[in-house]
C-alpha cells in the first residue's frame, strides 16, 4: 500500500491510495476462493473451474470487484490506523483507477472524529434539587455541554437519527392497533383498486384510520364484519356504483391480505405498521426525520461530550462489566451468552460502558445550587 495524498479539509479526510501489484493479486486469489462455486463454467462442477478459465471464459476483470470489495477495506483501514484517524459514518470510495503494470488506486472520503474542547464538566452547578433524579441529570449534562466547544458531524447526526427511527419502529411495531390499521389501510386501498378508483395514500390512509375506529369494539379490538362491510361499501359508493357481490370481493381481499401476511417477515411487518403510524399523524418518514433531527444532534453532541469526558478521567471498562452485558442480553432473548458475544460487536457495548460512566461522573459532581 502507498498512500499517495492525504488532506482534511472542513471535518472530512480525503486519502488517495494505490493497491501494490502483488496486493491485488492477492485479493484476486481470496476473491477467487470465495466465489468460485457461484460462477458458472462449462463443463466443469460449482466450485472446481481453474481461475484460469473463469478469466478465459467471462474476461481478465471477472474477478476484479470482487478483489476490491476484499483489499480496499483492508487497506483503508490500515491506512486509518496508521495514521490515527478515528472516522464517523461510513467512508465513500468516490473513485477507482486501474494502474499500468498491475494495481489500481483508489480515493476514499470520510468524515472524521471532531476535536472537543471541554470546559467545565467537574463540579457544575445545577439548580434542580437532586432528589429529582431526571432533572438534576439533565441540567447537569446540559450545563457541562454547554462549556463544551466541537463541531458535531453531519455522519455522527445521521447515525443517531437512523437508531432514534429503528427504536420508533420497534416501538410502533409492538403496538397491534397498527398493524390493524396497516391491514385496514390494505384491503381499502384494494377494493377502491378493484372498482378502478385512485385515492391518493394519504386520503386513504385517513379513512382506514376512520373505519377501523367505526368497527374495533372497546379494548377487545374485535372487528364487526358486517359494520366493515357497510363502511368499506360506503366509502366506494362515492365515487362508483357497486354490484351485489361487493361483499363477497370484500371477503376475498381481506383473505388476500390474510395470505400475504402470513409470507411477509417480521420486519416487513413492522415496516407497514410504521407506515401505517406514520399516516395516523399525517406524516412521512421523511417529515418524521425532518422534525427529530434537532433530537439527534443533540444526541450526537452529548455522545461527544461524555465520550470525551471518559477519555480526560481514564474511565474504562472491565471484562467482568461487559459479561454483565451479555448476560443481560441474554437473558433478554432467550440465547445463550456465547450466541450474544458472537452476534453483538464488543466495541460499541464498550463504548455505551464508558459513556454510562462519563454521565454518571458528571452527575456525581455536581452541585445543587440556588443561584
Amino acid at each position: 500500500m502507498i498512500i499517495l495524498a492525504s488532506h482534511t479539509e472542513n471535518g472530512t479526510n480525503t486519502a488517495e491510495i494505490r493497491i501494490e501489484p502483488q496486493e491485488f493479486w492477492k485479493a484476486l486469489e481470496d476473491a477467487y476462493v470465495e466465489n468460485t462455486d457461484k460462477i458458472v463454467v462449462p463443463g466443469y462442477a460449482a466450485g472446481l473451474a481453474p481461475r484460469s478459465e473463469i478469466e478465459k471464459l467471462y474476461g481478465e476483470t471477472a474477478l476484479f470487484d470482487e478483489a476490491l470489495d476484499l483489499c480496499v477495506p483492508k487497506l483503508y483501514g490500515r491506512y486509518l490506523q496508521e495514521q490515527g484517524i478515528r472516522p464517523v459514518g461510513r467512508p465513500q470510495l468516490t473513485s477507482v483507477t486501474w494502474m499500468q503494470g498491475g494495481g489500481a488506486k483508489f480515493t476514499v472520503c470520510c468524515d472524521i472524529y471532531p476535536e472537543v474542547t471541554l470546559g467545565q464538566y467537574k463540579g457544575v452547578e445545577v439548580r434542580a434539587k437532586r432528589s429529582d433524579e431526571e432533572a438534576f441529570t439533565a441540567e447537569a449534562l446540559l450545563a457541562a455541554c454547554r462549556n463544551m466547544q466541537t463541531e458535531v458531524p453531519q455522519a455522527m447526526v445521521s447515525q443517531k437519527l437512523e437508531a432514534m427511527l429503528a427504536r420508533e419502529k420497534m416501538k410502533i411495531g409492538q403496538d397491534a392497533i397498527y398493524h390493524l390499521l396497516a391491514d385496514f389501510t390494505a384491503v381499502l386501498e384494494a377494493a377502491y383498486k378493484e372498482m378502478d378508483v385512485y385515492r391518493p395514500k394519504a386520503q386513504v390512509q385517513a379513512e382506514a384510520l376512520d373505519v377501523m375506529l367505526q368497527t374495533v369494539s372497546g379494548d377487545n379490538k374485535e372487528l364487526s364484519p358486517e359494520k366493515f362491510h357497510a363502511l368499506i361499501r360506503e366509502l366506494v359508493e362515492h365515487y362508483r356504483i357497486v354490484p351485489r357481490s361487493f361483499d363477497e370481493t370484500i371477503d376475498g381481499l381481506i383473505a388476500e391480505r390474510g395470505e400475504k401476511k402470513r409470507g411477509m417477515t417480521d420486519d416487513e411487518k413492522i415496516e407497514e405498521a410504521f407506515e401505517a403510524y406514520l399516516g395516523s399523524i399525517q406524516q412521512t418518514t421523511g417529515l418524521w426525520k425532518e422534525n427529530n433531527a434537532e433530537r439527534a444532534k443533540d444526541a450526537a453532541r452529548f455522545d461527544l461530550l461524555l465520550n470525551a469526558v471518559a477519555a480526560q478521567e481514564n474511565l474504562s471498562v472491565s471484562e467482568e462489566e461487559l459479561m454483565q452485558v451479555y448476560r443481560g442480553i441474554a437473558e433478554e432473548t432467550g440465547l445463550e451468552t456465547d450466541e450474544v458475544m458472537a452476534q453483538v460487536e464488543e466495541q460499541p457495548v464498550r463504548e455505551q460502558l464508558l459513556r454510562d460512566k462519563a454521565r454518571a461522573f458528571i452527575v456525581e459532581n455536581a452541585k445543587e445550587t440556588d443561584a
